[in-house]
């Protein structure tokens, strides 16, 4: 469940208007596809998932139909994608049933479509309130609330019958509907230095094919708030030599074109490999994979040096680093341990600590949020940034600590793990937050990615950017970020997985309400707690997500919070 930025520079623009131009009609007189009713039978069936997929049978066109029932026929029959769309391509002129392309994308809508009869015969507006945009490689988009969207469609007759002869690629699918026909699906890339899988959530029609689907949009390479910031082992031009991938008895065989592999080191084509079986291996009925070339097998070689099976979903320690009596503490289950080696830093008033992934590096704000103290492995305290408004920092995979400071612009700072090697804080590049103020940062820990809450243009909203690094691993700015919707009011947000973030908004006055968002479009409400002025969650198996209020620290049991006493405050897991 993402949508783009838009109206914003710098934004990540997806081709939704190219096909349906958004257009605000008043209507008088038109008429109505039926969203309820019998479409057909509905039975599940086995394809390339695996798993159940539901064949819709809706009928054909029938003798004498006229315009309007055509139209309405033929978006119906966008539900039925068996046979590549045959009963919907029987809705058009011959001659247009071969160009019409129905994968280039899947308007959802919400409320009942209306047709609208034009002033030249055969020209008709259907217009639709839309929710959402799945482009031809399964990237969603979701639109804003009462978004319309209409398509120009024109009619003639063939052999004494109307058929459709001009409409919009793409095909109609109504909300409830969507569901049953869709699936959200992960495709892999890797991180700057290919030691981390990044997952780029999908969404895909259950139909026969699925597996040659999601190969091809893996091949077409990351979504636009990835590129530049993960990586595909496969080179830009990669592509099937035929549109299929066979699965038999468990072994999916992806023939590839030659092309792929020219000048392709041993250890290119295993990480190829990988790739394609950490996405394909998430289907039901995949269990190995095989590269082929003219249905020859691609050999891959011994191990390469350099090759490392690639992270997915790296998980943190389930010790916390916190703050009591002035000073660093772990925290685990419901007791704490100094840190040792660490001089005394109570006079900075300490707040908002971080850890690094490894354990052996912190960060912390002074009192007054002016100042970015960082610790490095030998116990020694530095002072790398200065500002105002300083966000709580996140410490990532490759020792970057990461904070935003304030004032008239904001600015995104990143400190290397040492700055006598590699230089000072720098200001990392992230235009679409200039006129923002950043009220959260935390890094994936695949440390691809970034979760930021941030106020734009008066709107608070949660988004997901890409970091952009070098093949070091060093941060050179952000891509143009999602932004994900929430059913609560947001001002921090912290990686649960891979794939999903639990966001809240702070307020030690009244109850507040958690959200458990994941990137494939689930949510999840916590159980409100009243007064939650933090919140600490991490990827990683049975990992307890803490709450903190004014009175001290909860803990999620189920769905409900367990008081764990006063021991610590500002309670972090690594990352």
């Amino acid at each position: 469940m993402t949508r783009p930025v838009s109206g914003r520079p710098g934004s990540v623009l997806l081709a939704v208007a190219a096909v349906l131009a958004a257009v605000v009609l008043v209507l008088a007189g038109c008429g109505a596809i039926p969203t309820s009713g019998p479409v057909g039978s509905i039975a599940p069936g086995n394809g390339s998932s695996g798993g159940g997929i539901y064949i819709f049978n809706p009928p054909g066109p029938r003798n004498g139909a006229t315009p309007e029932e055509i139209i309405e026929g033929f978006y119906r029959a966008g539900i039925a994608p068996a046979d590549d769309y045959r009963i919907a391509r029987e809705y058009l002129a011959p001659a247009f049933a071969g160009e019409w392309r129905p994968v280039e994308q899947t308007l959802v809508y919400d409320s009942e479509p209306s047709i609208v009869d034009n002033v030249q015969e055969g020209s008709y507006t259907v217009q639709v309130e839309a929710t959402a945009v799945i482009g031809e490689h399964g990237l969603r988009t979701d639109l804003p609330a009462n978004s319309t969207r209409s398509a120009e469609v024109r009619l003639e007759q063939v052999d004494g019958e109307w058929r459709i002869v001009e409409a919009p690629d793409g095909t109609l699918v109504e909300t409830g509907n969507f569901s049953v026909l869709f699936a959200p699906h992960l495709l892999y890339f890797y991180d700057a230095t290919y030691a981390y899988a990044v997952p780029d959530v999908r969404w895909f029609a259950n139909r026969q094919g699925l597996a040659a689907t999601i190969v091809e949009s893996l091949l077409a390479g990351p979504a636009p708030y990835l590129r530049n910031a993960a990586y595909s082992a496969f080179p830009e031009d990669a592509a099937l030599t035929r549109p299929a991938v066979p699965i038999d008895a468990g072994r999916a065989t992806v023939d590839l074109a030659e092309s792929v592999f020219v000048d392709a080191s041993d250890l290119r084509r295993q990480q190829m490999q990988q790739q394609l079986e950490l996405t394909l291996s998430r289907l039901n009925n995949v269990t190995s994979v095989t590269m082929t070339v003219n249905q020859r097998e691609v050999g891959l070689g011994a191990q390469a040096p350099g090759f490392t099976a690639a992270i997915v979903d790296p998980a943190v320690a389930d010790t916390q680093i916190a703050i009591a009596g002035g000073a660093l503490v772990y925290y685990q289950g419901d007791g704490i341990v100094p840190v040792g080696g660490v001089p005394d830093i109570s006079g900075h008033k300490p707040r908002d600590p971080a850890m690094g992934p490894g354990g052996n590096r912190y960060a912390f704000l002074d009192g007054g949020r002016t100042r970015l103290f960082t610790v490095d492995e030998t116990g020694s305290v530095s002072t790398p940034v200065r500002g105002v408004d300083l966000v709580a920092p996140s410490i990532d995979t490759y020792g970057w600590t990461w904070t935003v400071a304030g004032g008239s612009h904001s600015h995104v700072m990143a400190v290397p793990a040492s700055t006598a090697l590699d230089g000072p804080a720098r200001e990392v590049a992230a235009g679409w937050l200039d006129d923002a103020e950043v009220l959260s940062l935390r890094v994936s820990r695949d440390g691809a990615r970034v979760a930021v809450v941030a106020r734009i243009g008066g709107d608070t909203g949660l988004y997901i950017g890409g970091i952009i690094r070098d093949s070091d691993g060093v941060p050179r700015g952000f891509t143009d970020p999602l932004e994900v919707p929430t059913a609560v009011p947001v001002s921090r947000a912290v990686w649960d997985s891979d794939i999903s973030v639990i966001v809240m908004r702070a307020n030690a006055e009244e109850a507040v309400t958690a959200e458990r968002i994941g990137l494939d479009g689930t949510s999840e409400l916590f159980l409100p707690l009243q007064g939650m002025i933090g919140l600490s969650a991490g990827p990683g198996e049975r990992r307890p997500v803490y709450a903190e209020t004014p009175e001290g620290i909860y803990s999620r049991v189920g769905n409900s919070w367990s008081a764990q006493g006063r021991q610590a405050s500002n309670l972090s897991y690594a990352g």
